[in-house]
């Protein structure tokens, strides 16, 4: 009758977005998830008037990609998970994760394409990067957190790596796309 050891605030954090999450049907995990990419499609479609007064406000856009991305890919890996969701939920399973993470990138791709063609906007491949680091970090902590061996140590370290990849590629994006 051994207690459960008690969960930190990272995995209690992921448990609680992976209830949220799994909870949706299939169907509805499905339509949050065109939902998502039709709101990605309409911030992609016009010039962006806000400029924040921040010293590296690019920097903060092209950050923004990360999360964006990231959870798109979350609900992808929802509307693809098998039902009932496997034992190992958070991770929706190695199929689900890598069928996740093509429709992301698809739709990055897609995504850059179409700013190409909206005026005052351009396409960057690095861009893509910052959305390929927010959208496999997620699906990296998913498959970790469904472990039965995960921890919060590791579950902190994997959230600290996944969020400087993505710091990273923002960064890199910022310097190298300068206009």
């Amino acid at each position: 009758m051994g207690e459960r050891p008690q969960q930190g605030s990272a995995s209690r954090l992921v448990a609680a977005l992976a209830r949220v999450l799994g909870a949706l049907p299939r169907p509805v995990a499905a339509l949050a998830t065109a939902g998502w990419m039709g709101f990605i499609w309409w911030l992609s479609s016009g010039r962006i008037r806000v400029r924040p007064p921040l010293p590296a406000s690019d920097f903060f856009f092209n950050l923004a990609h990360a999360p964006v991305f990231g959870f798109l890919a979350a609900l992808a890996a929802v509307a693809l998970a098998p039902r009932p969701l496997p034992r190992s939920w958070p991770d929706p399973g190695r199929r689900a994760r890598l069928a996740a993470f093509a429709i992301v990138m698809g739709w990055a791709a897609l995504d850059e394409l179409h700013q190409a063609g909206v005026a005052g906007r351009s396409a960057s491949p690095l861009d893509f990067l910052t959305d390929a680091a927010g959208a496999a970090g997620v699906l990296w902590i998913a498959a970790y957190a469904g472990r039965p061996s995960a921890h919060e140590q590791g579950l902190r370290r994997r959230l600290a790596i996944a969020a400087a990849l993505c710091l990273a590629a923002a960064l890199t994006t910022s310097l190298t796309d300068r206009s």
